[in-house]
C-alpha cells in the first residue's frame, strides 16, 4: 500500500487520472462499524476498476483538540495501515491535522483532493462533517458530487447485540472500564496494545512500559490476565498490573527467559481483571 504525505498530495495534480474510490476519517481502531464504509469503497473500487484509497491522519484530531485531557486511541497508526493494507487499499493518505489544517474549509479540502486523486466514488458515515468548524456535512457532500461528477454514498450507523453504537468512543471506554469483551464485539477482534516501538525494560520475567510512552487507551488501574506477543512469533500468558506510571508485566512460568531482543513484546491483548 503506497503512503502519501498531505503536504506532498497538494504539490501532485491527476495523481490518479483513472479515478479513485476513497473515504475520509480518523478510523481510529478500525471497528465494526467502519467495516461497512471500507466495504462499499472497495466494492466499488472493484466495480469501477480504480484504486481504493484511504484519507486519514497520524492521529486522531479528537486527541489534538482535546490535549492533555485524551485519555487515548483504540489504535497506533501502524495498527491502522496495516488493516488498511491487508484489506486490500492501494494508497492511504496521511495528514497532520495542525492549526493550519484545521482551519481548511470543506469545500477547500475536497477541491484539493478532487484535482489530485480524481475522486470517482466517496464513502463516509452518516454523522460525517469536516472543515473549519465542520462546515461541511452528508447533505454538502452530495450536492458536490452531482456537480463534480462522482457518486456518493452516507453509510448509516452499526450497533452491537447490546444496541451500543459502535464507535471508537465506546472502544474507549469499554477498554476503560475492563470490559474487553464488549471491545471485541464493538471491534470485532481482540483489543490489543501496541508496544513495539516502546522501549521495555526487562528483569527475569518482569517486563516494564511507562505508561506516559503508551499512546492507546488503557484500562483503569488494577491486575489483568493478558496474552503477550512476542516479537519472536511466541505467544504466552502474562499478568499485567497497571499503575500510575508503569505496566508491569509479569510472565507465568516457572523459568525465566534470558534478555534478548527476541524476547521483547510486540503486543499485548487483555483478557480479564483479576
Amino acid at each position: 500500500m503506497k503512503i502519501i504525505y498531505w503536504d506532498d498530495l497538494i504539490k501532485e495534480k491527476n495523481l490518479y487520472p483513472q479515478g479513485s474510490a476513497i473515504s475520509i476519517g480518523g478510523f481510529d481502531g478500525p471497528h465494526r462499524g467502519h467495516e461497512r464504509i471500507l466495504s462499499a469503497v472497495l466494492k466499488a473500487a472493484r466495480h469501477k476498476g480504480i484504486p481504493a484509497g484511504i484519507i486519514t491522519f497520524f492521529r486522531s484530531p479528537r486527541s489534538v483538540k482535546a490535549g492533555n485531557t485524551y485519555a487515548g486511541d483504540v489504535s497506533t497508526l501502524e495498527m491502522r495501515l496495516q488493516k488498511f493494507a491487508e484489506q486490500g487499499f492501494s494508497f492511504a493518505v496521511l495528514i497532520d491535522f495542525s492549526a493550519d489544517f484545521a482551519r481548511i474549509k470543506g469545500t477547500v479540502f475536497f477541491d484539493i483532493l478532487i484535482k489530485t486523486i480524481c475522486i470517482k466514488y466517496l464513502a463516509v458515515g452518516s454523522d460525517f462533517t469536516c472543515g473549519y468548524r465542520h462546515d461541511t456535512g452528508v447533505g454538502d457532500l452530495q450536492r458536490l458530487a452531482r456537480e463534480r461528477g462522482f457518486c456518493f454514498d452516507s453509510i448509516e450507523q452499526l450497533y452491537s447485540a447490546r444496541q451500543v453504537r459502535i464507535s471508537s468512543s465506546a472502544i474507549r471506554q469499554a477498554v476503560e472500564q475492563a470490559d474487553f469483551t464488549l471491545a471485541k464485539d464493538l471491534l470485532g477482534y481482540p483489543f490489543f496494545l501496541d508496544v513495539e516501538k516502546i522501549v521495555q525494560r526487562r528483569e527475569n520475567t518482569v517486563w516494564s512500559i511507562e505508561k506516559s510512552a503508551v499512546t492507546q487507551i488503557l484500562p483503569q488501574s488494577g491486575q489483568y490476565s493478558a496474552c503477550a506477543y512476542l516479537r519472536s512469533g511466541v505467544i504466552i500468558p502474562v499478568q499485567v498490573k497497571v499503575t500510575d506510571t508503569l505496566l508491569e508485566v509479569s510472565e507465568e512460568t516457572a523459568a525465566p527467559v534470558p534478555f534478548a531482543a527476541e524476547t521483547l513484546i510486540h503486543k499485548l491483548e487483555f483478557i480479564r481483571k483479576e
